[in-house]
């Protein structure tokens, strides 16, 4: 990484990438953050400026570009506006030294990978996924592009997750678990069936919410 890198977001994820930019490798990149909350316009965090909202980034020539953003339909709005600018890169943000990814695994674009997560080998982590604090992942697990896991997710062997799904804090699968794209996994759920895309499931074992 030897380009400026602004961070969209100057909210939980974002502030904890700038809290330890030396973590993740980008203090001497970082040059702030873009959000569009008019609140938060010439605000500065952690030494950083908020340089304006999502349209600067826009205007950029050969910058990289991270999305400190959990919510996944506003990760996916914001990755087909920046569409329109081809010069934009989206470096993957791992805190290498403080997490396990083992040999055999595939990581894709614009990931942010927490401390204290480990993924077994053969799992493959689809571009813009946010993986939060002590997530663990089992063998020839797959997360789709712009799903998030918050902290202490637990996926059994052959988990896999669609595009865009929004998992709970502690939430956890069995083996061979089908996830539908859009989901939404409630806090502390355990995933026995398959989940169908767009449901909502909660519970233990989880069952559909409007149930």
């Amino acid at each position: 990484m030897n380009r400026k890198l602004i961070i969209v977001g100057a909210g939980s994820v974002g502030l904890h990438l700038a809290a330890n930019a030396d973590m993740y490798g980008i203090k001497e990149h970082l040059i702030g953050f873009v959000d569009d909350d008019p609140g938060k316009q010439a605000g500065s965090y952690y030494g950083y400026p908020v340089l304006g909202t999502l349209s600067y980034v826009l205007e950029q020539q050969d910058i990289d570009v991270v999305i400190g953003i959990a919510f996944p339909d506003v990760k996916k709005k914001i990755v087909k506006k920046l569409s329109g600018n081809d010069s934009l890169g989206f470096p993957g943000l791992i805190a290498t030294a403080h997490s396990w990814i083992s040999a055999d695994c595939s990581i894709g674009k614009g990931v942010i990978i927490y401390p204290g997560c480990s993924i077994n080998y053969g799992s493959v982590i689809g571009d813009f996924v946010v993986m939060n604090m002590n997530c663990a992942l089992g063998h020839h697990a797959t997360v789709g592009r712009y799903s998030s896991l918050a902290p202490g997710v637990c996926f059994g062997g052959h988990t896999t997750v669609g595009e865009g799904v929004d998992i709970g804090i502690g939430a956890a699968t069995i083996q061979n678990t089908l996830i539908g794209d859009g989901a939404v996994i409630g806090g502390q759920s355990m995933i026995i069936r398959n989940v169908e895309a767009g449901e909502t499931v909660v519970g233990v074992p989880a069952k559909n919410k409007s149930i």
